[in-house]
């Protein structure tokens, strides 16, 4: 049995892992980043590719902005259309990007592996968390595909391996799951144009979702997010159903003259999970702390934040022999504060429910009164709590809005 000792262990070694890592062995702290897939450029398929601004920040902290532009990452502005028509949610000053995870994934791998105080070891399943006399999780074992046994001592162990995370189960932390009652199916596309490019484009039918995002080297990620009882319809002809999906809406693109690169990818199974994000001994980052509805594309960006929020509470503490589990707290309080309301306001809507009063008065301004479209815009791109976008006086402007166009109409 191999063995190795850490100030951190953490579990996955994707986004939310190896930004982690990056930021904490920055500090000096020693870091050991355990992922299953065995190959560097392992990478996500099911994703959209798509960072909101609110982690563009981590990306310049990172130094990954030069290669994100050098790798052709598309700028995400996007044009929404309801029925109420057109708007557009890009937000002046800065911008989130589109990069695909065959290329976002490996970059961020790399960066963490050339990163002092980082050993990055793949092909490892973790199977048990490690407890000390006290109970306190202290490390991790896992086995590598030859069956040999590897045990990682740290002194906080990092849940950094996504929705259903192993190290959650192992350390019998559940989640609560609130149920997404949409199914949703997407393809990859070349050679497609958009009427609105550069700028990507989403459609809230209502209830149903469709997009179209334009990524790197012009690859576009055509998604529908379909009513969970239209399921019969996706299994018995998957490929007429998502066509049809896109029959009739504005500016639809002209999909059949689009090469299509990719098989018809589904997935039914897409719960709302929240986990407290960090307890004595242990934290969770990414998905594995809160993975919301992924209608709204937000796994990715999330994942660069908490792993940014993680390091700058635990880094000083493991540095200067500090405080861990009050580190660990006020890492947990940010957490909440910043993502529980997005959160529930997204597994709100992920019922498949059609759009509320609110979510009317919004739609209906957001074509004739840009602050109501900026307010959507920075709503999507969660640099910000919720509950300090969704102000009272915000609100009030936009009814105000909506019922002075009503009036007019």
């Amino acid at each position: 049995m191999a063995d190795a000792v850490s100030d951190v262990v953490i579990v996955g070694g994707s986004i939310a892992g190896c930004s982690t890592a990056t930021l904490l062995a920055r500090q000096g702290v020693r870091v050991t980043v355990l992922e299953k897939a065995p190959r560097l450029e392992h990478h996500k398929v099911v994703c959209s590719h798509f960072l909101q601004p609110g982690a563009s920040p981590v990306l310049r902290r990172l130094g990954l902005e030069e290669q994100f532009v050098a790798a052709g990452a598309a700028p995400n502005r996007t044009q929404g259309w309801s029925r109420y028509g057109w708007f557009s949610l890009h937000q002046e000053g800065e911008h989130g990007w589109n990069l695909r995870r065959e290329k976002l994934d490996p970059m961020l791998r790399r960066l963490a592996a050339a990163t002092p105080s980082v050993a990055l070891q793949q092909g490892l399943t973790v199977d048990a968390v490690l407890r000390d006399d006290a109970g306190r999780p202290c490390g991790v074992s896992a086995r590598r595909r030859d069956g040999e046994r590897v045990e990682v001592r740290a002194r906080v162990v990092v849940g950094a391996d996504g929705r259903g995370s192993d190290v959650a189960r192992l350390a019998g932390v559940p989640g609560r799951v609130l149920p997404n009652r949409r199914i949703g199916y997407m393809a990859y596309y070349e050679d497609m144009a958009l009427a609105t490019a550069p700028d990507s484009m989403v459609w809230f039918r209502d209830p149903e979702v469709s997009y179209a995002f334009l990524n790197d080297e012009g690859v576009v990620v055509l998604a529908v997010f379909a009513a969970a009882k239209r399921l019969p319809e996706f299994k018995a002809d998957g490929e007429a159903a998502f066509l049809a999906s896109f029959d009739g809406l504005p500016n639809r693109p002209d999909i059949m003259s689009a090469r299509r690169i990719s098989p018809l990818i589904g997935r039914l199974d897409m719960p709302n999970v929240r986990r407290p994000a960090a307890l004595p001994g242990l934290a969770f980052v990414g998905d594995a702390a809160q993975a919301s509805d992924p209608l709204w594309g937000v796994g990715c960006g999330f994942a660069l934040q908490t792993a940014e929020w993680l390091a700058d509470a635990l880094g000083p503490a493991l540095a200067q022999d500090g405080d861990l589990d009050r580190a660990l707290a006020r890492y947990r309080r940010r957490h909440r504060s910043f993502l529980l309301g997005h959160h529930l306001m997204m597994s709100e809507y992920s019922s498949g429910r059609r759009f509320n009063g609110l979510e009317k008065l919004i739609f209906t301004a957001a074509p004739r009164h840009p602050p109501t479209a900026a307010l959507v815009g920075e709503m999507a791109g969660r640099a910000r709590p919720l509950h300090r976008v969704m102000t009272p006086p915000r609100v009030a402007r936009t009814a105000a809005a909506a019922m002075r166009h009503r009036t007019t109409a």
